[in-house]
């Protein structure tokens, strides 16, 4: 089984400020760092470090960004395809983050944006009954629609992450077997507040199963009539900036192996919490030697849907 991700990478730029900014305000940083980010990037390689057998597709501008991910990766079990796109810039994330750990992102979407749909549909031929493809909501609507149909038509299980949600998602809902998404973007998806209302709706709409991240709260799962909730792993929080990638992608990866879903989403908690406690995006993610204790802890159920 191979975990397919079609999503972006981008160059991050994260400032350190003491508070997030009012409207209009200007602040001083205390700091600035570069990182290599981007939710599809950052999703793939927590599920590679997880152990999982990972391909990422991913378009980049004619830039040193390409060059620099190819240099991060020479130690990673991922593989990557990056399809260059020379008429845009590499898209980059604007990150400014507090001293209590909140975030705010500004993400240009250039290169995702002009990866098309025969790109997606090209990516995803060589996969098999069987494999996984996770998107998230960076790429354009046409461009995850296709992905989205033709996964289907190969009988691939469609992992959806829809952050940041751009357009909608109605005619996606039906398409997708597995959703992973935070409580704002539950509520802009359904309508409701109330997570368990919201996650019955967007099930009705066809999805078999709904895991949604509550942050401090912890996360839930809802599939066939049953629900199961983890608190949140304690944590020193830093910087909350790439926890949720954690979260999907280690989630993705260890209910590809066979783990309950309450383990899986014990795991990935505390993978989230690891992520939190460092500043960065990839230099804020748990290693394969942090991870493999995790793994080793989460016993694997003989019942995928558990």
């Amino acid at each position: 089984m191979v975990l397919h991700v079609l999503g972006n990478v981008t160059e991050d730029l994260v400032f350190r400020v003491p508070r997030l900014p009012a409207p209009g305000e200007t602040l001083i940083a205390d700091r600035r760092d570069r990182d290599i980010g981007g939710k599809g990037l950052n999703q793939a390689l927590i599920a590679a470090r997880c152990g999982m057998p990972v391909r990422l597709v991913a378009p980049v501008g004619e830039d040193t960004v390409a060059t620099d991910l190819q240099d991060l990766l020479v130690d990673e079990p991922l593989e990557a395809k990056l399809i260059v796109k020379p008429d845009c810039p590499s898209d980059q994330s604007v990150i400014a983050v507090s001293a209590d750990g909140e975030n705010h992102i500004i993400s240009s979407t250039q290169a995702a944006d002009a990866l098309t749909p025969e790109d997606a549909e090209a990516a995803l031929r060589g996969a098999n009954a069987g494999d996984i493809l996770l998107v998230q909501g960076n790429l354009s609507y046409p461009t995850t629609l296709a992905a989205l149909r033709q996964a289907r038509s190969q009988g691939m299980v469609v992992v959806v992450n829809p952050s940041p949600i751009r357009w909608n998602f109605a005619e996606l809902l039906p398409l997708i077997d597995t959703l992973i998404l935070n409580a704002h973007e539950a509520t802009m998806l359904s309508g409701h507040h109330d997570p368990a209302r919201a996650a019955a709706v967007l099930r009705a709409s066809g999805i078999g199963e709904v895991v949604l991240t509550l942050g401090d709260r912890g996360a839930q799962r809802w599939a066939e009539g049953h629900s199961v909730a983890v608190p949140a792993a304690p944590a020193r929080v830093v910087d909350t900036a790439g926890a949720g990638d954690t979260f999907c992608g280690s989630y993705v990866a260890v209910r590809s192996r066979g783990v309950g879903a309450e383990d899986a989403l014990h795991l990935a908690a505390r993978a989230a919490a690891i992520t939190v406690s460092r500043h960065g995006t990839w230099s804020a993610f748990p290693t394969m030697s942090e991870l493999a204790p995790l793994l080793e802890d989460a016993p694997v159920a003989e019942d995928l849907q558990s």
